[in-house]
């Protein structure tokens, strides 16, 4: 992963109180899709300030029940559930952010023949030949299954997957069932993949779609001149790098 430059951070520290004495913690609830980045960007962001980022990484159903029961300065989620969160007043006013967006992905068996998903044609081929496909629940807000089910949609297949689809909204355990074999095929978003699985390709241009992800200051926060001051190094053009190696697309989208 490529440093992101001290030049930069040294403009961001002197935003803050500029004394190692004074360093604060800014406290992150992030979903899980984005945090690969995150972790990076953040480990950055404390080495050169001396301002600690402690990430906790949540499921996106989880974040209203860990905002509730604890405090954060910052928060990473998709779109609408920030939406939600600005209309109820949990949000430090102007300081939401377009942060990044993520696709659909085929996902396979390691070891196992790489199907062609390369056009439109062949991707919805690719489906219908498959005998069982997990992705997660579309019935949950904000987490893949919304997407996937629009991309479906549009690819005229959805009547036709839903007999062989199995749900998982464990990212880790729908993995584990390509790996075994008890499934063929699995789209989820395109992250990281652990040993066992590999990536067939992405969702094909016009039908792949996306979960846009924002972040913001939260109004409750300890630290809200810090939180700002790490949300712009996460969306500076010097970290463009380091979220395309973890497969998200950050804003400004090309």
């Amino acid at each position: 992963m490529r440093n992101i430059g001290t030049t930069l951070f040294i403009g961001f520290a002197l935003m803050l109180s500029g004394s190692l004495a004074s360093a604060a913690e800014v406290r992150v609830l992030s979903v899980g899709s984005v945090q690969i980045a995150a972790k990076v960007l953040a480990a950055e962001f404390t080495k050169e300030t001396g301002n600690k980022v402690t990430l906790t990484i949540v499921t996106p159903s989880d974040i209203p029940q860990k905002l509730a029961s604890g405090t954060y300065d910052m928060i990473i989620c998709s779109i609408p559930a920030m939406e939600a969160l600005d209309k109820a007043g949990s949000l430090l006013t102007g300081s939401r952010s377009p942060l990044s967006r993520v696709g659909i992905g085929v996902i396979v068996r390691e070891g196992a023949p790489v199907p062609d998903v390369s056009t439109p044609e062949a991707f919805k081929q690719t489906l219908l030949a498959a005998r069982s496909i997990v992705h997660s629940n579309p019935a949950t807000p904000n987490q893949s299954g919304v997407v996937t089910m629009r991309i479906l949609t549009k690819a005229g297949i959805l009547d036709a997957i839903k007999p062989k689809a199995r749900i998982s909204d464990q990212l880790a355990e729908g993995f584990a069932m390509v790996a075994r074999g008890d499934v063929e095929l699995a789209l989820f978003n395109l992250v990281e993949l652990p040993a066992g699985v590999r990536l067939a390709g992405p969702v094909p241009a016009p039908l792949q779609d996306y979960t846009s992800y924002e972040t913001a200051v939260l109004a409750n926060g300890a630290a809200p001149a810090e939180a700002q001051a790490f949300i712009k190094l996460m969306i500076s053009p010097p970290a463009r790098p380091t979220w395309q190696a973890a497969s998200l697309e950050p804003f400004p989208y090309q």
